[in-house]
């Protein structure tokens, strides 16, 4: 497919060998530069789009290509999505190879479009993570803390702020779950000058801070109250510009009415001071912040009942019946007991001899019960069980002194009926019984 590079074009994908795309009319370019080949778009906005790229050069490497083409009116408003867009990419270029950060491949100007080459993360945001996830718990959230504040801090080191963070920009790194923090688009130098016209005031609404809106100030303060704004969508899946239309900056003061799950007193004090309404009240930088957080104490875990069967010590002169109290065990006695009687019984009936029936009814027995797949203790004790109540039960059927009650009619199936349900009684008998002494000598011991 060749992807059509008009940011304007409703359908950009195309069969191969197409010279103008489909829907637009476009000119295609298979490889912007002789190098990147454009698989397909990832977003857009009002700047441009974001497209996913293959690097030629470097063995087909994925990318991510930003192209700059700002739906603006006027020349000063399109001058300034230019200075933005350079800025990211010198953003980029001056964070260098970090692991937390994209790196910068190329930056170029084509057919009238800026383009910036940037690392593909392959991952998931923190939005779509509360999406499918739900909302964080205190242990997510102190591990989103642990794992941004360092990088904050090395950012606003060499004197840039994000201006941008929210959960959109915070990436989940499939291959090793680390967070990354992406698109350096409004960061700039930190400053404290007043931008001289209003249209410059940058960030996203509900997540940027008063004096970034306002104002255009940015100052380490102002990410930090972007990553508080973040914890709190995240804790309470509620986007903070709806509070904020309610409320104003004033619903940083009571954000935890809206909390959906409990809290540490500590962590509550760290989300309550970067989400101050002024950023003389927050904390100054990063390194504050982590410094608190790892004061905080460990999360107390939930006790649980343990689920662990502890391990039975055979004693002296006791039968070790791990199963015996259980239904499985007295459900496959009986059903053994049962099945051996009406067995010994067909035998019995039909061929007429003890010996040749009880033989066949032995070996029967023997491969139906030893060839489960239980411990041999287990098949011997259903074994015995059978092998006694098959006895007792045709003890009682030789005082009937009926030769064959499957040749007299109703009243010969009503003596087999009785007799299987006998022999299952005895069964249920003789285990309750076996059960009995084992708990008795065990405790004698």
């Amino acid at each position: 497919m060749i992807c059509c590079l008009n940011p304007d074009c409703p359908n950009p994908l195309n069969p191969d060998g197409t010279d103008l795309c489909l829907s637009c009319e476009t000119p295609l370019v298979a490889l912007l530069r002789n190098r990147y080949r454009v698989i397909k778009p990832l977003g857009g906005g009002g700047f441009g789009r974001t497209y996913l790229i293959e690097d030629l050069d470097k063995l087909n490497e994925l990318c991510v290509l930003k192209q700059l083409a700002p739906q603006v009116q006027g020349s000063w408003a399109r001058q300034k999505a230019i200075e933005l867009f350079e800025q990211e990419a010198k953003r980029l270029q001056q964070l260098g190879k970090q692991n937390q950060t994209p790196t910068l491949y190329a930056y170029f100007k084509e057919d009238n479009y800026l383009y910036l080459v940037q690392e593909y993360i392959e991952g998931q945001n923190l939005l779509q993570e509360l999406q499918e996830q739900g909302v964080f718990n205190e242990a997510k959230i102190r591990e989103l803390l642990s794992a941004l504040l360092p990088l904050l801090e090395l950012i606003h080191q060499q004197q840039i702020i994000h201006r941008d963070i929210k959960p959109e920009n915070i990436i989940r790194r499939h291959s090793d779950g680390l967070l990354v923090l992406i698109d350096f688009g409004v960061a700039k130098q930190m400053t404290t000058t007043v931008m001289a016209k209003p249209g410059t005031t940058i960030g996203s609404f509900g997540y940027a801070p008063m004096e970034q809106i306002r104002k255009g100030q940015a100052f380490p303060a102002s990410d930090l109250y972007g990553l508080g704004t973040t914890c709190f969508h995240l804790l309470t899946d509620i986007h903070p510009w709806e509070v904020w239309q309610d409320h104003g900056y004033g619903w940083s003061s009571s954000w935890q009415q809206h909390l959906k799950q409990p809290l540490s007193p500590g962590l509550k004090l760290i989300l309550d001071k970067v989400l101050q309404k002024h950023y003389q009240q927050r904390y100054q930088s990063a390194s504050e912040v982590l410094e608190q957080l790892n004061h905080l104490p460990p999360i107390a875990k939930k006790s649980t009942p343990s689920t662990t069967v502890p391990t039975q010590v055979p004693i002296p002169g006791t039968m070790v019946l791990p199963e015996s109290l259980t239904p499985s065990l007295w459900y496959q006695a009986v059903l053994a007991s049962s099945g051996s009687w009406l067995l010994a019984l067909l035998l019995l009936s039909f061929l007429g001899t003890i010996w040749l029936s009880s033989g066949l009814w032995l070996l029967i027995l023997g491969v139906a019960i030893f060839a489960r797949s239980q411990r041999v203790f287990i098949k011997v004790y259903l074994f015995f069980i059978s092998l006694m109540t098959t006895v007792i039960t045709y003890l009682v059927f030789q005082k009937l002194k009926i030769d064959n009650p499957f040749t007299i009619g109703f009243k010969g199936f009503m003596v087999v009926i009785l007799l299987v349900i006998l022999a299952g009684l005895l069964a249920y008998v003789l285990i309750f019984i076996s059960d009995y002494v084992n708990k008795l000598m065990a405790k004698n011991h």
